[in-house]
């Protein structure tokens, strides 16, 4: 499925990170682009450098998704687009004891990585079925594959945009539509800061480009390919934790 043939993409979490670069490639291939984040400043600046190196179109939008209401509006906002692939990249992560988190932003994660995704696909993909062709690319985390403490709530979100990618990948592409779930692992994203608040990040070691998962996304998406987990660290990672040790001795071990 050549991208070539598409138009129109939205890319939600579009502001930095994995989200910014999906904006800069897809553009640079020629698609016009909207993307939406919370940070105005940012979409501003990007849609500016968009405009100056590539000539497409760019529409921003300043929403957060965690809100019913938003989600509900951006969609009535868009309804005169055709809209050929969407890229499902808002979200973010809590860490710590479950207990110890707020109620309140686990929801709110919720409302992002689960509710909001689900939404904006099912709407999407009705347009899309109709026309016969268009793709999803829903960005989950090789959290989604391990039952990990302390990023609890958080990887239960992302175990559920892999499921629902993979069936929706085997549902729709008779229709002409493409769904590819990305799995990324620690990558130099806002990520981290809104996750650990104060923590030295260091602590993590190597972080991956964010440009290297967006272009090796885009690669497997042309290539019709259901899953993308970048990297070769992060892919001995999920094929360790799901073929060789059980998620029971996993949750042990990393609850220390």
């Amino acid at each position: 499925m050549g991208l070539e043939n598409f138009k129109w993409a939205i890319v939600t979490g579009g502001s930095s990170g994995i989200g910014r670069e999906f904006v800069l490639e897809l553009s640079k291939r020629g698609l016009n682009v909207m993307a939406t984040g919370r940070d105005e400043k940012r979409l501003k600046d990007l849609e500016k450098e968009v405009k100056e190196k590539f000539g497409v179109e760019i529409v921003t939008h300043v929403v957060d998704l965690s809100l019913p209401q938003n989600v509900k509006k951006f969609v009535q906002d868009v309804s005169e687009f055709e809209i050929d692939l969407l890229v499902n990249n808002a979200g973010f992560g809590l860490y710590d004891e479950f207990v110890k988190l707020e109620l309140e932003e686990i929801e709110n994660m919720i409302e992002v990585n689960v509710k909001t995704l689900t939404i904006l696909s099912h709407h999407f993909a009705r347009k899309m079925v109709e026309r016969q062709r268009g793709g999803i690319i829903n960005v989950s985390s090789i959290a989604g594959y391990i039952p990990l403490p302390y990023f609890n709530a958080y990887a239960a979100t992302k175990a559920y945009v892999y499921n629902l990618s993979l069936a929706l990948w085997a549902e729709l592409k008779k229709y002409g539509v493409h769904v590819l779930c990305v799995s990324p692992g620690p990558t130099k994203t806002r990520f981290f800061e809104r996750a650990f608040k104060s923590q030295d990040l260091r602590t993590f070691g190597s972080l991956m480009d964010p440009r290297r998962v967006v272009t090796g996304a885009l690669e497997a998406f042309e290539k019709r390919r259901p899953v993308y987990v970048p990297g070769f660290k992060n892919r001995l990672i999920v094929m360790v934790t799901r073929k060789l040790l059980s998620d029971r001795l996993i949750a042990r071990f990393m609850a220390g």
